[in-house]
This record gives structure tokens, sequence and C-alpha cells, in this order.
């Protein structure tokens, strides 16, 4: 539960007691592999998942078989809230990497958080980053050029990832194919591949099979505006 205690820990001071209240309750471990799916769309949610390891995609699927990828989803990653509501789940979440989840009750999850104020700003606090989050993806699918688009994403997933691990570096491991990174930002595999050899070439990044080194931070920022106060981490100051 380190990753979750780490993410919601930015936005409250949390004592001891109001984690360890929600690490207390009872709950299963599961392992998805790659490509497994762990909500599916149109399935009633009565249960909260916190990913513990691996990464996840949350996504909609068109009826022809194009996929958006509306957002990566990271150790710490707690979802579904919808299940509060017994609703039916609007998208899918998949593993694009292997996996471990904690699943727990929704009414015990309700229940644990209701009981204690701070851990339900925390939560609050929680959503607004997410919705944050997609707000920013409108923006760039919808706004910016494909450059802009793959170094916009790849700066905020080297903040989400200093986030958890509390401390920013330039290396960014990305355990996943370009084939992700296109149906998140709208492009070809191609296009992904052209901008990221573009990107290279202007001496902004470096690449190799284990992912990404940011060798221009400032410049490539500058380049797609990114500004990480959408993100809210203040506390790591790794606000640009």
């Amino acid at each position: 539960m380190k990753p979750l205690r780490n993410r919601v820990g930015h936005y409250v001071d949390l004592g001891q007691e109001s984690f360890e209240s929600l690490s207390a309750l009872p709950h299963r471990i599961e392992t998805r592999r790659p490509g497994e799916e762990i909500v599916a769309i149109g399935e009633t949610v009565d249960y909260v998942f916190v990913i513990e390891t691996g990464w996840a995609i949350r996504y909609r699927i068109l009826d022809d078989g194009r996929r958006q990828i509306v957002n990566f989803m990271l150790p710490g990653a707690c979802f579904d809230m919808m299940s509060m509501a017994y609703a039916k789940a609007d998208h899918a979440v998949s593993a694009v990497t292997e996996v471990r989840l904690r699943r727990l009750k929704s009414a015990d999850f309700l229940k644990a958080v209701s009981m204690r104020p701070k851990l339900a700003t925390a939560f609050w606090w929680v959503a607004i980053q997410e919705e944050a989050i997609l707000r920013e993806q409108i923006v760039r699918i919808g706004r910016r050029s494909a450059k802009e688009r793959v170094s916009h994403l790849l700066l905020e997933l080297n903040r989400r990832i200093a986030a958890i691990e509390e401390k920013l570096t330039d290396f960014i491991n990305l355990p996943f194919p370009q084939a992700l990174f296109a149906d998140a930002l709208g492009l070809s595999v191609v296009h992904v591949s052209r901008t990221l050899t573009k990107l290279k070439a202007e001496g902004m990044i470096s690449t190799s099979p284990e992912g990404i080194e940011i060798l221009d931070r400032d410049r490539m920022a500058e380049m797609c505006d990114f500004d990480s106060r959408y993100l809210h981490l203040e506390r790591l100051k790794l606000v640009d």
C-alpha cells in the first residue's frame, strides 16, 4: 500500500491511524497479466481496486475496434470510485504489464473513508488530480501537434512516477509498446516513432530498450507548454 500512501499523502497529512484503517480492511490480492481485463464496460462494479505494482490503462473501444486510452494508471492508483454508487462501468481497465492489485469491497472502503475526514479529503484531492489529467488529455489531443503531444505526455508520466517514488529523475521506464502511446495520443504508431526520432535528433531525449531519458527538460517543457501545476504535486517541489 506504500504507493497509495505516497500518492494520497501529497494532499493531506495523514496520521498513521487513518491509513492503517485502510490497510487493515478485508481484501484479496489479485494478479493480471499484460492485456488481461480488470474492469469490463457494462460491468456492475461493487469493489475498489488499488494498484500495488505494475501499469494499467483506462480506455474506450469504438465499434470498429479503434481504441482511445484516456489515462495510464500507475502504482497507487485507486479505482473505480463509481462503485460507491454501484454503477455500471462506462469504460474498461486492463493491465499493460503484470499488475498486482488489492481488491476491496466498496462498502468497506466507503465506511473507512467516511469515518476519517482526513482520509476522505485525501481521496477528494486524488479525484481532483484525475479530473485535471483528463482535462489536459483533452487539450493534448485536441490542440497540440504530434511533437507537443508526445513531449507533454512524457513529462506528465515523468512527474507522476516521481510522485510515487518521491524523487524526480530524467529517466522514464516505459514498460509498454509504442502502440499504447499512439492509442493515448490519437496518432499512428508510425507517427509516434517518427516524432520520437525527431525529439532525439533535436537533443531533447534519448531512447533505449528500457525507456526514455529526458536530456533537455526546460526546452521540452517550453516547446509543448507543459505546466505541471495541474498535477498538484507542490509538496515535492516538482512544479515548473
